[in-house]
């Protein structure tokens, strides 16, 4: 008899913790992420990991893009996301064809996937265009 009484509390007790496992969105603005692949570059590993993406408060996007410090705006809920237009103060150097393609990719993201210390970056169709890690 006393094994029937434990069976609500058993019950309500694997509810609590199951509800408090549920997956809250990630605040993408907690972290700076850093570059790990790019679509569309052969660059080399310590290149990309230069490029860096940093989200801030009231939607505010910004990070080095290779030549340029970049800035602009993201939206996002928990597996969409869209970029603004993306700027630069447009200084020219060696590596202007890889900033192009970073600042490109990002502004054609349109989902996103957080899985540990990875954030990827995709396109409509599901293709990868950027992926970071936490810096």
């Amino acid at each position: 008899m006393k094994s029937l009484q434990s069976i609500p509390t058993f019950v309500f007790l694997c509810l609590f913790l199951f509800s408090a496992c549920s997956s809250e969105p990630i605040q993408l603005s907690d972290y700076d992420w850093k570059v790990t692949q790019l679509a569309g570059s052969n660059a080399p590993k310590a290149k990309l990991e230069s490029l860096t993406l940093e989200f801030k408060e009231g939607q505010e996007i910004g990070g080095f893009a290779g030549c340029n410090e970049f800035r602009g705006g993201a939206t996002y809920n928990q597996q969409q996301i869209k970029f603004s237009t993306l700027y630069t103060n447009n200084q020219s150097c060696e590596d202007a064809a890889l900033e192009r393609i970073y600042l490109k990719n990002l502004e054609s993201s349109v989902n996103y996937i957080y899985n540990a210390n990875k954030l990827v970056m995709q396109d409509q169709s599901g293709n990868i265009l950027v992926e970071l890690e936490k810096l």
